[in-house]
């Protein structure tokens, strides 16, 4: 099956990464609290932040949780936008907080402009997905920092940045410089994408010392896994695989745009993650299913507010081209 539903990272981890597991296996009866503290440092120098101010967490997934509970407790809607990463609008929801979905721009990219003039008393956060999962779209690095210039002096706001290693210009679009300089912005990052680390969970989250406190208090955060901590050490070191990793997602994301075009079908336009958003002129269930029947694994249904549209990921060329020939087949007798 080629797996393109994920957006995981097809090339896999760092060789390095690899190794130190080996190394560090026997090592697994020990409670990672030093380590912890170990790559929460590393992270603080690289990022320009306190060592206070990194939360580490199992991937990102519980950061965008833990926030998502922070926020009921302080009170306040969150304002996002429609079609876009639900980590945290489910949460919060689930724990009975209101989330307000301002609708894209012509071109699917978040409506700025809008979700700042609806920040108002009622407001008790803003969650931003940068690039935009699953649209790959950016918000200008210019235009994203005067809305958090000017909107975090209302609410927080946070910025999920879990694909901007893929983007053309990083690291323009980088905004951990509001947290050192002691906005309420907090920053979302994770070692599954571009590191390829998601079957080794490691991620973390930047953010004023006091919130990350209280997000600590809450208990659900404190098991960091051993292996993902000394992998995830061990990839911050090897830059030249994360920079390979660059240019192999990258290239990868150029062939699924020229996919998208041979088949004759609407994307999101300049998408900047590791995938694509497609209008398939079709239920994107029925057109995942009938994939699957190729072996093809893509989004289904998934965003309602475009039915016909699904997600489809960077895969390994072979995937990409097994891909295209299924889509190819489909997409033809429509």
């Amino acid at each position: 099956i080629a797996i393109m539903s994920a957006n995981e990272n097809p090339y896999g981890p760092s060789p390095k990464a690899v190794e130190a597991i080996k190394a560090e296996a026997a090592n697994l009866n020990r409670y990672t609290y030093p380590l912890v503290s170990k790559f929460a440092a590393m992270i603080a120098a690289k990022e320009g932040v306190a060592p206070e101010q990194v939360l580490v967490t199992n991937g990102s997934t519980p950061i965008l949780a833990a926030f998502s509970d922070w926020v009921n407790v302080k009170g306040g809607k969150i304002i996002t936008s429609a079609i876009t990463y639900e980590g945290v609008p489910r949460v919060a929801e689930q724990a009975g907080t209101e989330v307000v979905y301002m609708p894209l721009t012509a071109d699917m990219g978040y409506d700025m402009e809008a979700i700042a003039t609806r920040v108002s008393a009622d407001t008790g956060a803003v969650y931003i997905c940068n690039p935009n999962n699953p649209t790959g779209k950016t918000i200008p690095p210019a235009q994203l920092k005067a809305f958090i210039e000017d909107v975090s002096a209302k609410v927080p706001v946070f910025i999920d940045e879990a694909y901007l290693d893929m983007a053309d210009d990083y690291p323009a679009g980088v905004m951990t410089e509001f947290v050192a300089a002691g906005k309420p912005v907090i920053v979302a990052r994770t070692f599954s994408k571009i590191y390829g680390m998601a079957g080794q969970r490691l991620g973390y989250g930047i953010m004023p010392a006091d919130m990350a406190m209280d997000m600590r208090k809450t208990g659900r955060l404190s098991n960091v896994n051993y292996l993902g901590l000394v992998a995830g050490m061990a990839s911050l070191d090897d830059t030249a695989h994360f920079e390979d990793m660059r240019a192999k997602m990258i290239r990868g994301r150029a062939k699924l745009i020229a996919m998208a075009a041979d088949l004759g079908r609407p994307i999101a336009p300049d998408p900047q993650g590791s995938f694509i958003y497609m209008d398939v002129g079709m239920p994107a269930k029925d057109f995942a299913a009938q994939m699957m029947d190729r072996g093809v694994k893509v989004v289904g249904e998934r965003w309602s507010e475009k039915p016909n549209w699904t997600r489809i990921c960077v895969g390994l060329d072979h995937e990409i081209e097994k891909c295209h020939a299924a889509a190819k087949e489909i997409l033809t007798s429509i």
